[in-house]
């Protein structure tokens, strides 16, 4: 099979080649992936390298002090490079750039550009993004943080973020909340650009996270912070668009990353099936494990080809639904998942011990499928889209190649759902579960127009990927479940009530407080 040539025509070709090279020198002689994981933290020195080189602003303009100005293109592939390396820093990487940088880079006033920019182009100052919270996850209406109009213009920020990723690191941080007039009357969602200095603005606690242990996370608290006027993104009203815009392009890094992540799962796989031998011989040459490295690979090939053309239409300034960054998101660490466990499994023994390099990656690549939007999530939002018909997704989707066919396939699939509903159902009555199917459809499909003029090998392996989607659509039936308290009772009948008491470090009993 022919690898496809990606990334070849963009006008910042010659100097993002330039910077893959020096990436993975400087990899092989100062990165130390097993010590960021074990000491929980990125050394200072590979922080301030990366931001003298101008990687933690990699699409900062050189007006506003970028170092790089590099494309979407461009960006996409470090992302994919720095996952060949070291996921975790690719997270940190990432984060700074697509979901602190963009939004004052997209939204900031002159005033601000020229606090911020200059900084985070050269490393100096780090940048955050705060959004969730403990009852808004995917959810972000769910969000309860105010920020109250004052009459001096000035806002009065009280609330709690989660999970915020760099935010005890950072010299700025974006929170999206709900605003309010001074009569406390709900006005939509505003966007500020916070400095790390704010009064009333409290750095809280880091979650020990299971992977990404290189970059830290951790809570912010507000206690009527009162925030200046001149730290609104854009209009006070825009900020439930521009925590969709972040969110859109830190899907978008999340796949590019998740690319890097599974090309070096091959590699691991690779290198160890060649060297590897059993009764019959190299394991590279068994024909179970000849199938599972193919499709390892044809979904590497196939996500850079997604990434590829979604970067490629940001760059030509082409707008895009925003379901196209959710199903990348969604195909992208999906495929990262199968790949991680298919490696485990290959590698037996050698890929469970922890001083085995599969080991963390497979720690940090769970988390893609949670943040930014969990898997299911994503799938229902898409699904929900294709259900209601009529979406800029479907026209997106026409105009790829053998798109009309595509939709075709997606109209069969969704006569199948409907077949089960009267007529007159409301969306909110249909299954969350057949939703999902349909949704988890549609990526599959935008998927499969890329892939078109592929291969055969390459158009075989989505075949039958979508072969086994339509299989679950039309095989699925309803699954009913007894009682939340009910089924916990049967569960204790067999295993008892597992609550261990014996003195150890603290641990926080209920899972909704972690």
């Amino acid at each position: 099979m022919m690898m496809p040539e990606l990334f070849s025509n963009t006008p910042d070709a010659e100097k993002t080649g330039e910077l893959l090279a020096w990436l993975r020198d400087y990899a092989s002689r100062h990165v130390n992936s097993f010590l960021i994981d074990r000491r929980c933290t990125i050394p200072p020195h590979i922080v301030l390298d990366l931001g003298n080189k101008g990687v933690l602003g990699m699409q900062v303009p050189e007006e506003w002090g970028g170092r790089l100005a590099l494309s979407h293109a461009g960006s996409c592939q470090v992302l994919r490079q720095l996952a060949g390396i070291d996921l975790a820093l690719t997270a940190f990487v990432g984060v700074n750039n697509h979901l602190g940088t963009r939004p004052l880079l997209r939204f900031g006033s002159a005033e601000q550009k020229q606090r911020y920019l200059p900084q985070l182009a050269s490393g100096r100052i780090l940048a955050a993004f705060a959004q969730t919270e403990p009852a808004a996850g995917a959810n972000p209406l769910a969000m309860t943080s105010v920020a109250r109009a004052c009459p001096d213009g000035d806002f009065i920020l009280s609330g709690e973020k989660w999970w915020s990723g760099l935010a005890a690191w950072a010299g700025v941080i974006t929170v999206i909340a709900r605003h309010q007039d001074s009569q406390g009357v709900n006005r939509g969602y505003i966007a500020l650009a916070i400095d790390k200095e704010q009064p009333g603005m409290r750095q809280g606690e880091e979650a020990p996270t299971m992977g990404m242990r290189g970059m830290v996370q951790n809570k912010i608290h507000f206690d009527q912070a009162r925030i200046p006027r001149a730290a609104v993104l854009g209009s006070p009203y825009a900020g439930l668009a521009i925590g969709n815009d972040t969110m859109g392009a830190g899907r978008l890094a999340i796949a590019a990353a998740c690319s890097g992540a599974i090309w070096r799962t091959l590699q691991l796989m690779v290198q160890y099936g060649g060297k590897r031998r059993i009764a019959s011989g190299l394991l590279y040459q068994n024909q179970h494990t000849q199938y599972v490295i193919h499709n390892t690979w044809m979904a590497a090939i196939a996500l850079d080809m997604l990434v590829e053309h979604i970067a490629l239409h940001l760059d030509q300034e082409q707008a895009l639904p925003s379901e196209v960054f959710a199903a990348a998101k969604l195909l992208a660490s999906e495929l990262l998942w199968t790949a991680v466990d298919a490696a485990g499994q290959l590698l037996g023994g050698r890929g469970y011990c922890d001083n085995n390099p599969l080991s963390q990656l497979a720690r940090d690549a769970r988390v893609t499928r949670i943040f930014e939007g969990p898997s299911e999530t994503l799938s229902v939002f898409l699904g929900q889209s294709l259900w209601q018909g009529g979406h800029p997704m479907l026209s997106h989707l026409g105009r790829l190649a053998g798109g009309n066919a595509l939709c075709g396939r997606l109209a069969e699939l969704q006569t199948i759902l409907k077949q089960r509903y009267p007529d007159d159902v409301r969306l909110e009555e249909v299954s969350a579960r057949h939703l999902l199917l349909l949704g988890q459809a549609l990526a599959w499909a935008t998927l499969g127009g890329i892939v078109h003029d592929g291969d055969a090998a390459l158009r075989g392996w989505w075949q039958e990927r979508w072969d086994e989607l339509h299989r679950q659509i039309f095989q699925d039936k309803p699954v009913l479940l007894p009682e939340a308290a009910a089924l916990e009772h049967m569960i204790a009948s067999r295993i008892g009530r597992v609550e261990q008491g014996a003195a150890g470090e603290e641990v926080l009993p209920n899972l909704l407080h972690c």
